[in-house]
C-alpha cells in the first residue's frame, strides 16, 4: 500500500488557492479605490493609514496563498494537470522508511 498525498485533493486545493488569490486581488483593488479626500489632514491620514493596512493585509493573504501553492503543486499528478492551467513544476518525493543498510536514491 502506497501512502502519500491524494493528487485529486491537491488539485482541488490548488483550484481554491487560485480562486482565493483572484478574490484577494479584486478586494485589494476595491479597497484602494475607496481612497477619498476628507479635506481634514488628521482624519485623512487616519483613513489613508487604515485603507493601506487593509490593502497590505489582503496582499499578505495573497502572498501566503502563493507560498502554499508551490509545495501543494508537487503532489498534483502532472498528467492530470494538462489542460487545467495549473503547472506541476516539481515531482512529488515521498520519503519511505528503509531498512538499515539499504541504499537510497535521491
Amino acid at each position: 500500500m502506497t501512502l502519500g498525498a491524494d493528487p485529486a485533493l491537491a488539485r482541488d486545493v490548488l483550484s481554491e488557492l487560485d480562486a482565493l488569490r483572484a478574490a484577494v486581488v479584486r478586494a485589494e483593488d476595491e479597497v484602494l479605490a475607496c481612497l477619498v479626500v476628507t479635506g481634514e489632514p488628521r482624519p485623512q491620514r487616519v483613513l489613508d493609514d487604515w485603507l493601506d493596512q487593509a490593502a497590505d493585509t489582503l496582499r499578505a493573504l495573497g502572498e501566503a496563498a502563493d507560498d502554499l501553492t508551490g509545495p501543494i503543486r508537487r503532489w498534483a499528478a502532472p498528467d492530470a494537470l494538462e489542460g487545467s492551467g495549473v503547472r506541476a513544476d516539481l515531482e512529488p518525493r515521498v520519503d519511505a522508511a528503509v531498512e538499515v543498510g539499504a541504499e537510497v536514491d535521491r
